[in-house]
């Protein structure tokens, strides 16, 4: 099987294989270039500097967020992001 890339390369399970066995030995594959140093970590949230916001909710909202969160199969936090950034979207 082969997929057609953007640029209209075509790119055969060969070629996915051997760049996997690149990353797995923590290589680049070859002939791939990079704009920069590979960074260790989790990526940022955001482009801006994030802050903590602590509130207090019931038991059972937080069980629902909860729940919410695993059905979308994300963690609580993004979930609550999202709905705090939909809702300032929606006002906007």
């Amino acid at each position: 099987m082969s997929y057609i890339a953007a640029n209209g390369q075509e790119i055969t399970e060969a070629m996915i294989g051997s760049w996997c066995d690149a990353y797995e030995r923590g290589e680049f594959p070859e002939g791939e270039r990079t704009v920069g140093e590979v960074v260790m970590g989790r990526p940022p949230l955001s482009a801006e500097k994030t802050t903590t916001v602590t509130v207090k909710i019931p038991v059972g909202m937080k069980a629902t967020l909860t729940k919410k969160a695993e059905e979308r199969g994300t963690t609580m936090s993004a979930y609550v992001r999202s709905v705090l950034a939909n809702d300032i979207l929606a006002a906007s």
